[in-house]
């Protein structure tokens, strides 16, 4: 993705955010910003819900597209892998042993870290 997309993603996500974080707090609110546009009340939860998953489709995006950064830095250690499976190491190891070297713990992000990563090296050479 280029920086330009990227950074219009980012600015849609804090403008998406910051209407979601009033939203939450003046639903109902008779004087809130949104009776300019919706004068019925009984939408802002609608409104609210809907901000929110902006929030979250936006941020989605936004991190699929940083994926690639994890292939990156593996296709750069590509004799490293190489060198490695020469002397036999599983890929299991192998995806332990960058992890480890990244700085990863246990957790939920470093169980899909290691996801991305064995799939790389099971297409990898």
């Amino acid at each position: 993705m280029s920086s330009t997309k990227q950074r219009i993603l980012y600015i849609i996500l804090v403008i998406f955010a910051i209407l979601a974080f009033y939203s939450i707090f003046n639903a109902g609110n008779p004087k809130s910003l949104f009776r300019f546009l919706v004068k019925d009340p009984s939408w802002d939860i609608a409104i609210t819900v809907a901000l929110s998953a902006g929030v979250a489709a936006t941020a989605l995006i936004l991190s699929s597209a940083s994926g690639n950064k994890l292939t990156e830095m593996l296709e750069m250690n590509a004799d490293y892998i190489r060198q490695l499976r020469k002397k036999g190491k599983s890929d299991d190891f192998i995806a332990e042993d960058f992890l480890k070297t990244l700085g990863s713990k246990q957790g939920a992000l470093h169980r899909m870290a290691k996801r991305r990563v064995l799939k790389f090296l099971h297409t990898f050479e």
